[in-house]
């Protein structure tokens, strides 16, 4: 199947034997452990799900404090960090839909309307309170269960509903994991039916390689001259125009060895992410999130049903390849590891990483903490690499200066004009 040598040059694969479960907040009860829970309960209470313009955008207030702390926050900065994203997020009140709206016998009649999601988060709250705390198994009852899981459609709204879900598991949280639950509904991938049930294998190649499909795509003259702008909200119009030649690609992807195409998919995340962005082009706000999504299934990998993982790499592969063709396909050649590993990073290590990340003027945008992070903890799973994720890290520290690639935006709202800058 893959014979021929790879379209686009990836690190070499370390191919571990298994993953060892990410370390977690448990048993963790210092100031900075306090305070962060403190502040993540704090927001469970105040805060909304989801975000204005019409609750179409997402709080990402744990995945800030989270990502903060595990970068070694301080309790202040914690507070300050808590102080600001509560400023842009929704306030809980009686506008919402509340109380017992959603119940264990209609919660999936109201999956995509985003105006429940508060009754979605005082559902599952509940439902935590009911199993005597027990969030972990009210994860598994609700997550993968039945004939259209749940988890089929969390790639949906970005893919935060997995981002969320792996803060909740690396912070212990049960609050973060109502939360991570009512987003996977609210969100719910419009596409879920592909995972559901999958559809005819309507491909013309095969391979192992997501990057080598990736490129494909990226010469494949039916997707250019789509839309005028980039922009997530390209994906409707891409689904009507070029729906079977998107699922030419996405049945192309042959997954063989879920654990070795994960590690691909996490490597291959970095080169679309980092290596794309440069600190005149900036960085795509949508790609870097195939990044932070494939962190988030590094971190949830163990707790996934063993019969569920190819399923849920080939929903991170539908994903992957809209986000890239709503993006206007940024060039994906075979040597675009060069971007990073050409990086010279000046006797930098990641202690000292972690020290600019946490002094830099961008620190109290939503999604920088993420993203430093995400090669750390690949570089945990998987090694060295001749240095490529610290490498990545250090280049997205060194010139990174606001997001673009969010087109004419959504519902008004352009997030690099309006969205929070450094003063």
């Amino acid at each position: 199947m893959d014979d021929a040598p790879p379209l686009v040059r990836l690190p070499s694969p370390t191919l571990p034997p298994g993953l060892k479960p990410v370390p977690t907040l448990e048993g963790h009860d210092d100031e900075r452990a306090t305070t962060l829970r403190r502040l993540l309960e704090k927001g469970h209470v105040s805060v909304a799900p989801l975000r204005e313009p019409k609750l179409i955008l997402h709080s990402h207030l744990p995945h800030l404090l989270g990502s903060a702390y595990l970068l070694g926050a301080s309790s202040t900065l914690l507070e300050e960090l808590y102080e600001h994203e509560v400023s842009t997020l929704v306030q809980v009140d009686d506008s919402f839909i509340r109380g017992d709206a959603i119940t264990r016998e209609n919660w999936r009649d109201f999956l995509t309307q985003k105006s429940y999601t508060v009754a979605y988060v005082d559902f599952f709250d509940r439902e935590i309170k009911q199993q005597n705390g027990d969030w972990r198994q009210v994860l598994k009852s609700y997550l993968c269960s039945g004939p259209e899981p749940l988890i089929n459609g969390y790639a949906g709204g970005l893919g935060h509903p997995f981002i969320h879900l792996a803060y909740s598991w690396e912070l212990q949280s049960p609050t973060v994991a109502s939360e991570a639950l009512s987003l996977g509904c609210t969100e719910y991938f419009g596409v879920h039916h592909l995972l559901d049930q999958y559809p005819p294998d309507n491909s013309t190649y095969k391979t192992t390689s997501l990057a080598d499909a990736i490129h494909r795509i990226y010469k494949d003259k039916r997707f250019d001259n789509l839309f005028p702008e980039q922009g997530i909200t390209n994906i409707e119009v891409l689904l009507q125009k070029r729906y079977e030649a998107v699922l030419e690609h996405w049945n192309a992807w042959h997954v063989s060895d879920s654990l070795v195409q994960l590690e691909h998919c996490c490597d291959m995340s970095v080169l679309l992410a980092i290596g794309t962005g440069n600190r005149e082009a900036k960085y795509d706000f949508y790609l870097v999130h195939t990044m932070t999504v494939a962190h988030a299934l590094r971190v949830l990998w163990d707790q996934f049903p063993t019969e569920q993982r190819i399923c849920i790499l080939r929903q991170y592969a539908l994903f992957l390849i809209l986000v890239y063709i709503c993006q206007k396909k940024p060039a994906f050649e075979a040597n675009i590891i060069d971007t990073i590993l050409s990086v010279d990073l000046g006797g930098q290590d990641w202690e000292s990483v972690r020290a600019k990340a946490l002094g830099h003027q961008w620190l109290k945008d939503s999604h920088f903490f993420k993203v430093v992070r995400a090669p750390m903890a690949f570089e945990e799973t998987y090694g060295k690499k001749d240095n490529f994720y610290l490498k990545a890290s250090a280049k997205f520290i060194a010139e990174f200066d606001g997001w673009e690639g969010f087109g004419l935006g959504v519902e008004g709202f352009l997030p690099s004009r309006d969205g929070y800058k450094p003063t």
